[in-house]
């Protein structure tokens, strides 16, 4: 706080589920959210329905109060809902004594945001801008022990759904130009009921939905299609699943695969991708620049005859996109492995390295992990098989 300049940070989200930055400082699920007040020095306060107190107390916020305590009810009787919820955030910075400069954080509708912004100046606090990255933002960035396991598990779990897709593909048998999964055609829509089914059985939630894409829909990175397209032999399946498990905290993982043997260009394409990432896994580590392990992939690809973004701009085929991302309680976080992010990597970021590449009219591959970078290397946080032909 001192470096941003900032006496105080309040955060507002209306459950811990749909705002990461308040599951972020609570760590514990609050199903109808909260004000979180935390004073540059002192410990933080928790402001929640009675309802949730209990639950409230299970985090890492020690201080936990109710909206009567600070008479939420009065007013909104007295100004309706919109106002009356600004002028009760007014009190407890109020009655907390929050003085000097003061940051607002969470998921807040636009039109609130400003008027709560302007309320709060018009009583005397001083409420800074924060650009983005915000404060919260880079105190998300890094991950401690307990985030990372939180990440670790969900990648147990993540694993495991694979496994499940994995299994219907190594079960199935090619007939002639047709793949057969017990004795009948194999879809796309097979593949997608045994993922939501095993995300089920594993606890994982769905939040964003998933990507499975078959053939020449593949080539599209971010597929968000569901036609029960069937699954042809030698052509590529690619499998992106991102979900989150009890506690808010994400895992993303793709795979590609194909039944029977590939087409030449599929296995030049995953060929190559594979030892882009390996590349990139290689050089990831504490103070590398954000921006490296990106350039060192589209020079690779470069020299096996793909464009990239070095290249040529627009891209339309080849690689198409940046190599990660960081991951935690939200799919795309800071930092970004990109070619403009100049940012060093550091230890405890937790990022996804990607790969890809991408023909239209063919298709696609992709393959992703996820990893804890760490003084003098980066570790895979799931370590799976890395198999095209099953």
């Amino acid at each position: 706080m001192a470096r941003w300049g900032v006496d105080a940070v309040v955060v507002y989200g209306e459950s811990t589920a749909s705002c990461p930055e308040l599951a972020y400082v609570v760590r514990a699920p609050v199903a109808r959210g909260g004000l979180y007040v935390k004073k540059r020095g002192e410990e933080p306060l928790l402001v929640v329905s009675n309802l949730d107190v209990e639950s409230a107390k299970t985090g890492q916020v020690r201080l936990v109060k109710t909206y009567n305590d600070y008479g939420f009810r009065e007013f909104v009787r007295r100004f309706g809902r919109g106002r009356g919820w600004a002028e009760f955030v007014a009190e407890v910075l109020r009655r907390e004594k929050v003085g000097g400069g003061l940051v607002l954080a969470g998921r807040f509708e636009a039109g609130q945001a400003v008027f709560l912004a302007d309320l709060l100046r018009r009583k005397g606090f001083r409420v800074k801008a924060s650009p983005s990255p915000s404060l919260l933002d880079l105190c998300r960035r890094t991950k401690d022990s307990w985030e990372v396991d939180r990440v670790r598990e969900a990648g147990r779990k993540t694993v495991a759904v694979v496994q499940r897709v994995e299994k219907i593909l190594e079960e199935s048998r090619v007939a002639g130009d047709k793949v057969l999964y017990e004795n009948k055609p194999l879809t796309a829509n097979v593949l997608r009921q045994a993922v939501r089914q095993a995300c089920a059985e594993q606890g994982l939630n769905l939040v964003e939905g998933f990507i499975i894409a078959v053939g020449a829909e593949s080539a599209d990175p971010h597929y968000s299609g569901e036609k029960d397209t069937p699954i042809k032999p030698g052509e590529p399946v690619l499998l992106d699943i991102f979900p989150a498990d009890t506690t808010g905290y994400r895992y993303d993982f793709t795979r590609t695969y194909c039944v029977g043997r590939a087409k030449p260009l599929l296995r030049k394409m995953y060929a190559d991708t594979v030892e882009a990432q390996r590349i990139a896994l290689d050089m990831i580590r504490e103070n590398i620049g954000c921006e490296a392990p990106f350039i060192r992939v589209c020079r690779l690809y470069m020299a096996r005859g793909w464009p990239t973004p070095l290249s040529r701009q627009p891209v339309e085929r080849g690689f198409v996109h940046g190599l990660g991302h960081g991951l935690g309680l939200t799919i795309g976080e800071e930092p970004y492995l990109t070619r403009f992010s100049r940012d060093p990597l550091l230890s405890g970021d937790v990022v996804t390295v990607e790969p890809g590449l991408y023909e239209k009219g063919f298709g696609g591959v992709r393959v992703e992990d996820v990893v804890l970078v760490e003084s003098s290397r980066c570790t895979v946080l799931a370590e799976h098989r890395r198999e095209l032909e099953l």
